[in-house]
């Protein structure tokens, strides 16, 4: 019996109807955009202002434009695990579009853009992913609230260091 639960919960954490999540956040700042893209182009500091970004190791450099480039990251927010994945960085198009495919404990596509907004900048990013791991998928009743919560928390820290690194404020946009 216990064989066949086993079994059954393995092959849909392969079903390409697995749970996925769908993020957006939106941030605004008087940052002009270049001080925004140089900050958020620069992976490797994010640990430096970013709680929660354990780590970001350069695994493969890309083109002369990043793309290619391949980046290790570690997250973790109030839960007691770190989420490790590589971000293949897949568009990278200058002030304008970093886009990743993650593949790991998160596989999907994160993408930032940004746009100059008011004599400032506005952030906005989409993440598409699916936990990675069979038992990720588990059928946890309230796992999208955990999930959720721990993405909001992230970002929330990613905010506030954003601001400290800055030296202006950083709005979440409702």
């Amino acid at each position: 019996m216990k064989r066949d639960i086993v079994n059954t919960v393995l092959k849909g954490a392969e079903d390409e109807t697995a749970t996925s999540y769908r993020f957006q956040t939106v941030w605004r700042t008087s940052a002009d955009i270049e001080r925004i893209w140089e900050t958020l182009a620069n992976y490797a500091a994010w640990p430096s202002w970013w709680r929660g970004i354990r780590k970001v190791e350069v695994l493969r450099s890309g083109d002369e434009s990043g793309v290619g480039t391949v980046l290790r990251q570690g997250w973790r927010s109030w839960m007691p695990y770190t989420l490790v994945f590589d971000l293949e960085m897949i568009r990278l198009e200058s002030r304008r579009v970093l886009e990743g495919r993650a593949n790991g404990d998160l596989e999907g596509i994160c993408k930032w853009t940004f746009t100059p907004i008011d004599g400032g900048t506005e952030i906005r990013f989409n993440v598409h992913v699916r936990p990675g791991r069979w038992w990720m998928n588990l059928p946890v009743p309230f796992a999208p609230q955990i999930v959720r919560a721990n993405f909001e928390t992230i970002m929330r820290w990613g905010r506030e260091g954003l601001e400290r690194k800055l030296g202006t404020p950083v709005k979440l946009r409702s």
